[in-house]
C-alpha cells in the first residue's frame, strides 16, 4: 500500500495483464480497472503552502489528451483577457483539511442502498426556513434604475419585449436572462452562463453579505482539477469586485449598471462548458440520492465531463448494472425543468444543511471562518454547497451518460474512507453525446492499433516478409 505523501503511481508494467492497481497520486488513491490508466501527474510545491502543498497537472488518457490541451489554449487565452475561469475555489487562509485528526468519518452514515431517505426531506424543511429570513433581506433592498452595456456597445436600459420581465432595467430585480431577452428569445435560450463586468454597484449591495467574501467551499479541497485546468482564486470581501469580469447565474439579478455583459453559449465559450458540467453533476448528485441515498462528498467539472464522489459504506460499490438506473433517473430530472436556485447562507445555517452528511459537515467547520457567509445551490430536493454559476434549469441539459466509474479515498489519503466515483458527460443537443461517442470509438481503436504496432515493433516476427529464395 502506497504510503501518504508519495504522490506515485505503481508501474503497470509490474502487474499481471489482470491486475488491479491501487494509485496513488497528489490528490486522490484511485483503484483501476484494468485497462483504465490514470493519468501521469507532475508535482509542483508551492509556497507558502495553499489549500493542498500541491497543484497538479495531468495528462488525461486517449481522446481527452487533444480535448484539453486545445481547451487548454482557449481557457489560457480568455483569461488573460480578464474571464472568469476558476474551476475551483482556492482558500489560502485558515486550516488545512489535513489537519483534521479523524481518519474514517464516514461511520454509519451509509449502512445500506436506501432509495429517497428521508434526510432529503429533512433538509428540504431546513432549506425553506433559511430561505424564509434571505427573502426578507432581499424584500429591503431598494430597486434602482442600472443600464447594460453589450460587447459591441449597446446600451440597453428597458425591455420592450414580450419575453423576460418589461419596464426598465433595474438593480436586484433584472438579470441577464432579462436583458438577453430584450435582444431576442432565441438568444436568451441558447445562453449557458453570463460574464459579467459591473462599472457602478448600488450602495446597499454587500459583497460579504452575499456570500462572495466567506469562503466558498463547494470545491475547496480542489486546487486544480484532474484534467490539468487553472485555478482562480474567489474574490475576496476586501477585493474590489469591480476589478474584473465575474461569472453569473442568467437568473441571478444584477447589483448595478454592467459595463459589459456576455452571454456565454456552450460551444463558444470553456466558461459555458465549465458551467454546463457543473449544473450536470449536481443533477448526477440528484440522481445518487435518490437512488440509493449516497452521502456526497464533491463534484466538480472537469474539462471534459464532470464526476461526483460519494461515501456508500465500507463495502458497497457502484457496478456495471447501475449506469441505466443512474441514466433513467437523470432523464426524469431533465424532464422537470427544476431550476437553479441560489441561496446565501452562515456557517451555522450551512451545518444545518448538510446534517448527517460528516464529509460536508467537516469542509465548512475546517473552511468557512466564522461570522462569514457561503453560499449553496439547489435544484429539485437537491442542496449542495456551492459557488456556482449554474444554468437556469436543469431542462438545458438534452444528453447525458455516465461513463465509468472507480474508488478513491477522502482528502486522497489512503487511510481515510473509501469512496466510490461515478464520471459523466452531457451535452445541450443529443448529436453532440452522440458524436462524442463515435469520437471515443476512434480514439480506442486508434490506441489499440498503436498497442499492436509497438508490440510488433518489439517482436518482429521471421516470416512477416517473403523469402527471395526459390
Amino acid at each position: 500500500m502506497a504510503k501518504k505523501g508519495e504522490g506515485k503511481q505503481s508501474d503497470p508494467r509490474t502487474h499481471g495483464a489482470g491486475a488491479v492497481c491501487l494509485n496513488k497520486t497528489a490528490k486522490f488513491a484511485v483503484l483501476d480497472a484494468p485497462g483504465i490508466k490514470q493519468p501521469e501527474i507532475v508535482v509542483v510545491v508551492s509556497s507558502p503552502p495553499a489549500l493542498l502543498d500541491e497543484t497538479v497537472t495531468s495528462s488525461s488518457s486517449s481522446a481527452s489528451a487533444a480535448a484539453s490541451a486545445s481547451g487548454g489554449d482557449k481557457a489560457a487565452a480568455s483569461k488573460e483577457a480578464g474571464g472568469a475561469q476558476g474551476r475551483r475555489t482556492l482558500i489560502s487562509d485558515g486550516p488545512r483539511m489535513n489537519d483534521a485528526t479523524a481518519k474514517l468519518i464516514g461511520g454509519s452514515s451509509f449502512e445500506r442502498r436506501t432509495p429517497n431517505p428521508e434526510w432529503v426531506k429533512a433538509r428540504e424543511d431546513a432549506y425553506a426556513e433559511v430561505k424564509a429570513r434571505r427573502d426578507a433581506e432581499f424584500g429591503a433592498k431598494i430597486p434602482v434604475s442600472i443600464s447594460v452595456t453589450m460587447p459591441d456597445g449597446t446600451v440597453l436600459t428597458e425591455n420592450s419585449k414580450k419575453g423576460g420581465a418589461p419596464g426598465p432595467f433595474e438593480a436586484w430585480r433584472t438579470t441577464p436572462y432579462d436583458v438577453a431577452c430584450a435582444i431576442s428569445q432565441g438568444l436568451a435560450d441558447s445562453s449557458v452562463v453570463a460574464r459579467v463586468t459591473y462599472s457602478d454597484i448600488v450602495a446597499d449591495y454587500d459583497p460579504a453579505e452575499d456570500g462572495v467574501g466567506g469562503a466558498n467551499v463547494d470545491d475547496a479541497l480542489m486546487g486544480e482539477d484532474e484534467d490539468g485546468e487553472g485555478v482562480e482564486e474567489q474574490v475576496q470581501a476586501s477585493e474590489d469586485p469591480l476589478k474584473k469580469p465575474q461569472l453569473w447565474d442568467l437568473s441571478r439579478p444584477l447589483v448595478g449598471s454592467v459595463a459589459k455583459l456576455e452571454l456565454l453559449k456552450f460551444d463558444s465559450d470553456p466558461d459555458a462548458k465549465t458551467t454546463f458540467w457543473h449544473s450536470s453533476a449536481h443533477m448526477l448528485g440528484e440522481a445518487l440520492e435518490h437512488l440509493y441515498g449516497c452521502r456526497l462528498t464533491i463534484g466538480p467539472p472537469l474539462a471534459g465531463g464532470f464526476y461526483y464522489d460519494s461515501y456508500m459504506g465500507a463495502k458497497d460499490a457502484f457496478r456495471e448494472d447501475d449506469y441505466k438506473s443512474i441514466m433513467a433517473e437523470v432523464a426524469k430530472i431533465t424532464k422537470k425543468k427544476q431550476k437553479f436556485e441560489r441561496m446565501v447562507v452562515t456557517k451555522d445555517e450551512a451545518l444545518g444543511l448538510v446534517a448527517g452528511n460528516p464529509f460536508k459537515e467537516q469542509i465548512i467547520r475546517t473552511k468557512v471562518p466564522e461570522g462569514t457567509r457561503t453560499t449553496v445551490y439547489k435544484c429539485g430536493d437537491f442542496i449542495d454547497l456551492c459557488r456556482g454559476p449554474h444554468l437556469v434549469h436543469t431542462g438545458k441539459v438534452k444528453a447525458f451518460s455516465a461513463t465509468r466509474h472507480s474508488a478513491t479515498n477522502w482528502l486522497g489519503d489512503t487511510d481515510n474512507d473509501s469512496l466510490q466515483r461515478m464520471y459523466g458527460i452531457s451535452f445541450p443537443d443529443k448529436k453532440m453525446l452522440k458524436v462524442w461517442k463515435e469520437n471515443q470509438e476512434k480514439v480506442r481503436f486508434l490506441f489499440c492499433w498503436g498497442a499492436i504496432k509497438a508490440w510488433l515493433a518489439r517482436h518482429p516476427c521471421q516470416y512477416a516478409q517473403p523469402s527471395n529464395e526459390e
